[in-house]
């Protein structure tokens, strides 16, 4: 098995949220909807469905496929950077947890790792992917994929003196509970780009932990609620000497879509001469729609480097709606036009990987809004 479980009577113990998990006591995400799509009530088995993109790890329904590259060995297990124990998702997530695998990257690797999570049932399924990193420089794509009913992807990485980058592209109609938490040994570095479009309600959860001295992280993440739900959480805890964290999002709601970011940064006594940074925005792009920024920063150490933050919440630029409108757009297709120039404009930013990811990320974005 190689991966912790919990009991059905352990498991009705735990709570969802505790009110140390957040920034504010308040949660976003609509648990209930979880609770009535739990494991105790969807079946836990399903079908592999199709997905028109090529990867290495493909797990879809309770099924599991791989084409590893050179310089990627598999086996079963996990990282144990987390616990069914922690929350009563996790305790869902390990509850029905078939197999976990693990990923071990002992070559630098040209090509994107691409991994697929995908469930095309309705179901309550879940996935678990370890990843270890050490002396190599490697990217990473993850497409987190739902259609119906719940599923539950975790990711564990630990990295030690290697350049990682981290692509997530996610999205999902349904419920999706996304668990990404990664520690970061000495040197190590990761950048991280997520965009994500939420379902009925998706729970997105980053956890970086940066250990070791001088270790890196730098984070981007696209929240996305287009008449659809995303409680997006990124948690930066500095410990490492001379580390370094700067996290940058901003997040859309639209047609009546709820955009969340609750971003949170820790910079340790042990963190000396270290720098942090978290920048929180969230533009509404309508009336009806709901959007929340809620940065926090706290730092324990005298002798810091640099630590920001700041939040913002923003209403769509009525100036450009006019523009638009002026020349024979009407409201709703000024928005619209507007909407997927974001996605334009992120398949520009992501150009480098685009060629390499085994699929058309362009027309992926494009599809997300």
């Amino acid at each position: 098995m190689h991966f912790p479980k919990i009991t059905l009577e352990k498991l009705k113990e735990l709570e969802y949220q505790k009110y140390g998990d957040s920034p504010t006591i308040k949660s976003y995400t609509k648990w209930k909807l979880f609770e009535e799509n739990s494991p105790l009530k969807l079946p836990t088995e399903a079908k592999a469905g199709e997905v028109k993109i090529k990867a290495h790890v493909f797990l879809s329904g309770s099924e599991a496929s791989f084409n590893l590259p050179a310089g990627v060995e598999l086996t079963e297990g996990t990282l144990g950077l987390s616990s069914p124990e922690e929350s009563r998702i996790l305790g869902f997530h390990f509850y029905t947890l078939k197999k976990a695998y693990k990923l071990k990257i002992v070559e630098d690797l040209k090509e994107p790792l691409v991994i697929i999570s995908h469930l095309s049932e309705k179901a309550f399924i879940s996935h678990h992917v370890s990843i270890e990193a050490e002396n190599v420089k490697a990217p990473i794509v993850i497409y987190d994929l739902s259609e119906k009913g719940t599923k539950s992807l975790v990711v564990e990485l630990k990295a030690r003196n290697a350049d990682i980058e981290i692509l997530t592209v996610g999205k999902h109609t349904s419920l999706s509970h996304y668990l990404l938490r990664a520690s970061l040994g000495e040197r190590a570095k990761v950048r991280a780009f997520t965009l994500i479009k939420g379902g009925v309600m998706s729970h997105h959860r980053e956890d970086y932990s940066l250990e070791g001295k001088e270790s890196q992280l730098i984070l981007r993440g696209i929240p996305i609620g287009v008449g659809s739900a995303i409680d997006y959480l990124t948690n930066v805890l500095q410990y490492g000497e001379k580390s370094k964290s700067e996290t940058k999002v901003h997040g859309f709601s639209y047609q009546n879509g709820w955009a969340v970011h609750r971003g949170v940064a820790k910079v340790f006594e042990s963190a000396k001469n270290s720098v942090s940074e978290v920048i929180s925005q969230i533009t509404i792009m309508d009336e009806g729609s709901l959007g929340v920024s809620v940065p926090m920063l706290e730092v324990d150490t005298g002798e810091i480097e640099a630590a920001a933050h700041s939040s913002a919440v923003r209403q769509f630029d009525e100036d450009a709606l006019f523009y638009l409108r002026s020349r024979g757009f009407g409201s709703e297709e000024a928005l619209n036009l507007f909407i997927h120039g974001i996605g334009e404009a992120l398949s520009d930013h992501l150009e480098r990987l685009r060629g390499k990811a085994r699929g058309n990320i362009a027309e992926l974005i494009e599809g997300l809004l």
